[in-house]
């Protein structure tokens, strides 16, 4: 633990150094991106910075991705080698084919899906797969979410699995996990990752209901992660076993590092763990895990701006 921590740190400070510059936060994100990614240090962060500012001259400063997640987009980039050509034309390619594909918006126009996609070879006909799978795997609209949808119709396409064997597998991982009282309100998110990385719901269930025991049983990182994190451990995995090395990296992470939608715990178990590294498929839960937290915190800092500014005016 100590190793994959000390370079954590090492990364972190290491992207603060020179210019162009990110905040501690969105150095902290990008660092959990290259935490396990083959290379020096220093490589890693020059070709970090390099891809950022690629980003930024290509798309300037208001398309997706910006801000602080541009760091992340880069960081994921240099961490698989790939070149911004590579995912610049990818990106061009969905939002070239959108329309007449009917299926609705792309998420941060394009550039999600085109992320995951980037972390595979191109290949003729992955930009119609994408939107098949997406047509296959799309929710009702009232459960909509482009950001969810595009990141797993992406990952599915790397994964070669079809549309229909997702969609048959999503249905019976959902069964299983709904007839469960603890893991029914995560069978969605449990079937999709499920699916995603080839685990059988029943073995996933089961180390499901396990790690829940051990959870609550762990009064530190009870406070500080859900059930939603106990499905997201199952499966890729982890055993009760693995829960004290993920809280006491927690204890030992940044105190600058936000806890905001158990913010902490999620990424500690990124770096404490490669699991997600190993194939595509796990590269992009790792990206989607990594991409959503600090979605969750760039949303709570944004409302908790507001909310000062209005009571400051009132």
């Amino acid at each position: 633990m100590g190793s994959a921590l000390d370079r954590f740190n090492q990364l972190a400070e290491g992207l603060r150094e020179s210019a162009p510059r990110p905040d501690r936060q969105a150095a902290a994100f990008a660092a959990v991106v290259l935490v396990h990614a083959k290379g020096e240090d220093a490589a890693l962060i020059a070709a970090t910075r390099s891809r950022h500012e690629g980003l930024k001259a290509a798309l300037g400063g208001f398309q997706a991705p910006n801000g602080a997640m541009r760091w992340v987009y880069a960081a994921m980039l240099a961490a698989h080698q790939v070149e911004l050509d590579h995912f610049l034309g990818a990106r061009e390619a969905l939002r070239q084919a959108r329309a007449i594909s009917k299926t609705g918006m792309l998420h941060a126009g394009g550039s999600r899906a085109a992320l995951i996609l980037s972390l595979g070879e191109a290949a003729p006909g992955m930009v119609d797969a994408f939107y098949a799978m997406k047509r296959a795997v799309r929710p009702p609209w009232w459960r909509s979410d482009d950001a969810v949808t595009d990141t797993f119709a992406a990952a599915h396409v790397l994964g070669g699995t079809g549309p229909e064997a997702v969609v048959e597998g999503r249905r019976h991982a959902e069964a299983v996990f709904g007839a469960d009282r603890r893991a029914s309100g995560h069978r969605r998110d449990g079937a999709r990752q499920c699916v995603l990385l080839e685990q059988t719901p029943e073995m996933v269930l089961a180390r499901f209901n396990a790690l829940e025991e051990a959870r609550r049983a762990d009064r530190f990182l009870r406070g500080r992660s859900d059930r939603s994190l106990t499905m997201e451990w199952a499966v890729t995995g982890r055993s009760p076993a693995d829960l004290p090395v993920i809280s006491e990296l927690v204890r030992a992470m940044p105190r600058h590092l936000t806890s905001v939608g158990y913010c902490r715990t999620r990424l500690a178990g990124l770096i404490a763990f490669d699991d997600h590294g190993q194939n595509p498929a796990g590269s992009a839960l790792a990206a989607a895990a990594i991409i959503a937290a600090q979605a969750a915190m760039i949303a709570a800092i944004a409302a908790s701006t507001v909310a000062t500014t209005a009571a400051a005016g009132s």
